[in-house]
C-alpha cells in the first residue's frame, strides 16, 4: 500500500459514513480487515508519518483555538487523527495553511465547552491494530484506562504489528515527546496568534478565554 492506496481506504470510509467523521474508524477498519497483513502494517506506518507531517507549532496552535484552548500532547495526536479522518484534500490543505480548517464542514460552529464535542478522533488511532487483531484472530491485547481516560496498553505483552514495523525498521514516532516543527506560538500572546492564524484567531480565540473563564466558575 503507497500513500494514494492510504487516502483512497480514508476517503472511501468518508463516503461511506455519509459526513459523520465519527464513523470513519470503523468503516477504515473493516476495509483494512479485508486486505493483506502486508497492506495493514503499510497503512499504520503510513499513519504515523502523516500524523509525523502534522507534528507542527502552527496546527497545535490550530488545534487549541479550535478545541476551547486545549492542546496536550495526547489531546494534539487525537486532533491530528481527527484532520487524517477529514480526508486528503483538507488534509493537505490545512499543511499548506492550517487557517483552511475553518472550510471543514461543522468547524466554525464548534464550541466544544458547550456542546462537548471536540476535533478529535482517538478511535483513529487503533485501525490497523484492530484489522490485525481481526485477520490474526489474535486476542484483544489487555488495557487499562487512567484518571484523564487516557488507555494504556500492557507493555508485557506485544502487538503482532507492531512486532511487523520493528522487523521493517520502522520506529513509530507518535508517542516520542520530539520538538514540533516550526517557531513557537504563544497561545498567550493575541498578537502572535492573530499574525500566524489570522482566520481561525477571529472566530475562536475570544471564544477560547470565553470557554476558560466558563470552566473556572465551574464547580
Amino acid at each position: 500500500m503507497d500513500v494514494d492506496q492510504f487516502w483512497a481506504v480514508v476517503d472511501g470510509a468518508r463516503a461511506q459514513a455519509g459526513g459523520d467523521w465519527s464513523a470513519v474508524p470503523e468503516f477504515v477498519t473493516d476495509a483494512l480487515a479485508r486486505r493483506p497483513l502486508a497492506d495493514i502494517a503499510d497503512f499504520a506506518q503510513i499513519q504515523d508519518e502523516l500524523e509525523w507531517a502534522a507534528y507542527r507549532e502552527d496546527l497545535l496552535t490550530a488545534c487549541r483555538l479550535i478545541n476551547a484552548g486545549f492542546g496536550s500532547d495526547d489531546g494534539f495526536l487525537y486532533f491530528r487523527d481527527w484532520l487524517l479522518v477529514q480526508g486528503r484534500a483538507a488534509f493537505e490543505a490545512a499543511l499548506a495553511n492550517p487557517d483552511s480548517l475553518l472550510d471543514v464542514p461543522g468547524v466554525s460552529a464548534m464550541d466544544p465547552v458547550a456542546d462537548d464535542c471536540f476535533a478529535d478522533c482517538e478511535d483513529f488511532l487503533y485501525v490497523a491494530n484492530e484489522a490485525w487483531r481481526r485477520v490474526t484472530g489474535a486476542p484483544e491485547l489487555s488495557s487499562s484506562v487512567d484518571k484523564r481516560g487516557h488507555v494504556s496498553l500492557d507493555p508485557d505483552e506485544v502487538d503482532g504489528l507492531e512486532e511487523e514495523l520493528e522487523r521493517r525498521g520502522y520506529e513509530a514516532r507518535r508517542d516520542e515527546p520530539l520538538p514540533l516543527a516550526g517557531e513557537p506560538i504563544a497561545f498567550k500572546d493575541r498578537d502572535a496568534v492573530f499574525a500566524a492564524l489570522p482566520r481561525l484567531s477571529a472566530r475562536f480565540y475570544d471564544q477560547v478565554r470565553g470557554s476558560r473563564r466558563r470552566l473556572m466558575r465551574e464547580p
